[in-house]
């Protein structure tokens, strides 16, 4: 009764710790991982042998399979951008929600405002013209760290 009583418990705590799920990130790497949801451009699940809740930007990660029943959700389509004209495509991130992209370097610009332009107007010029040179590059993601019209900034990032 002993040894049964053991061998329950080995199995029942083996099925607790097996990764229920394949993330599947958009450079083509696979993750094994316990899903627990979605929320802010941000997906939170536990890796292999941690109970520890990690996180990782929904714009690095192409689908999550469950390995049951192969059931594949999608989470975010790759974006592809094949000139200046597609910054529009262009996703501005906020500096949490970048874990799992590679950062790739500064991109910065100078813009004058203009008599009687709000600060929201002038904001918008500002990701617009930092958009076009990210997408001029070809990098998707970009997070903004300087406002100031001589000297716009923002971090450029790519899967």
């Amino acid at each position: 009764m002993k040894n049964i009583f053991i061998l329950l418990t080995l199995f029942l705590s083996m099925i607790i710790q097996a990764q229920t799920h394949e993330l599947i990130k958009q450079d083509g790497k696979k993750i094994d991982i316990n899903f627990i949801k979605v929320a802010n451009n941000q997906v939170f699940f536990n890796s292999q042998g941690n109970q520890e809740e990690k996180s990782m930007s929904k714009f690095a990660i192409a689908q999550i399979k469950e390995k049951s029943n192969s059931d594949v959700k999608m989470i975010s389509n790759k974006i592809i951008l094949s000139s200046k004209e597609d910054y529009n495509k262009v996703v501005l991130l906020e500096p949490n929600q970048t874990e799992g992209l590679k950062e790739i370097g500064f991109t910065s610009s100078f813009l004058g405002k203009t008599k009687g332009e709000t600060n929201q107007d002038y904001k918008d010029k500002a990701v617009k013209r930092l958009k076009q040179h990210a997408a001029a590059k070809g990098y998707p993601f970009i997070v903004m760290i300087s406002y100031d019209s001589k000297n716009l900034k923002a971090k450029m990032f790519s899967y």
